[in-house]
């Protein structure tokens, strides 16, 4: 028996199914019912009654999910009272990001605040920076704290505390010689008989993407699937391909030959930074919490 097994067991009791529970824990369905098989093994008892595409507590199932509760309070309450004797710990940030850092002056925000921060103490910046689906299951298994994603679509998002950070507006992006630049905005109908780029399935700026396209009836395949956004960059500009993208991701000056077109209607995209509501911080994570809070606080 492991914490995460009692984790996935106590997101399939608030959910009442395996698929909403994987949603919620970012990882896959499959996954998670050999999770709960092999605890049910292991303890020699079923938890659940399966009922179609629904699962209900068995009587001993109500009983053990008192326990995991409780186990899984105590361990974030033992892993809190150890931060204060781990001189390493604490002094880390654990910190997870989409891959926006560079775009998005974050590196400027971490620096000056280690810059003005105790200059006794060593401050140690534990990054983590991945596809959103990855961020987030690190966030959930604790191998992190704090993260900077996108909320668009989030999943359980009430389980959160949330500071906005950015609202980015998606363009249009293709090489300086396509046929589409000579057009002073662009539709989704416009798209259509070029071949389109676009990030993989684990990024949200794919769902957001596809959804701007639905909405408007338009069913468009993407040609070339990729995971960062400056490979796509990179495919544009020797080639006939377009893609969409939050304009702050977009570096003209790294790559020169693409060109960015607005969109006739606004499609957005919001970054936040995120904690889970039950996630007790060390306390240099707190101040740093703090810190971004009060730095990009609107005026």
């Amino acid at each position: 028996m492991n914490l995460n097994q009692l984790k996935y067991f106590l997101a399939i009791v608030k959910t009442g199914s395996f698929s909403n529970a994987a949603d919620d824990m970012y990882i896959s369905q499959s996954s998670m019912s050999k999770q709960i098989k092999a605890l049910e093994t292991e303890l020699g008892v079923d938890l659940f009654k399966r009922e179609h595409s629904k699962v209900y507590l068995t009587e001993i199932g109500a009983e053990f999910a008192k326990y995991a509760e409780t186990t899984i309070k105590q361990h974030n309450e033992m892993l809190l009272y150890l931060d204060e004797f781990a001189t390493k710990k604490s002094n880390t940030i654990r910190f997870g990001s989409i891959p926006v850092v560079s775009s998005y002056g974050i590196s400027a925000l971490i620096a000056d605040f280690t810059n003005h921060y105790n200059p006794n103490l060593n401050v140690v910046i534990d990054m983590h920076e991945n596809n959103q689906q990855r961020v987030m299951k690190e966030l959930f298994e604790g191998t992190i704290d704090i993260a900077l994603v996108r909320t668009d679509y989030l999943e359980n998002i009430e389980a959160f505390d949330i500071m906005p950070y950015k609202k980015d507006i998606f363009v249009l992006v293709c090489n300086k010689n396509h046929p589409l630049t000579v057009k002073a905005s662009i539709s989704p109908t416009d798209i259509i008989p070029y071949p389109l780029s676009l990030l993989d399935t684990s990024s949200v700026i794919n769902t957001i993407v596809r959804k701007a396209f639905e909405k408007y009836g338009v069913e468009k395949r993407a040609k070339c699937l990729t995971t960062r956004h400056k490979i796509l960059m990179e495919i544009l500009q020797t080639s006939n391909d377009i893609t969409l993208l939050p304009y702050s991701l977009v570096d003209l000056h790294q790559f020169p030959h693409i060109t960015t077109i607005p969109l006739t209607e606004e499609v957005t995209s919001n970054v936040a930074l995120i904690k889970l509501k039950n996630r007790k911080l060390n306390k240099i994570t707190k101040d740093f919490w703090n810190f971004w809070q009060k730095k990009t606080k609107p005026e």
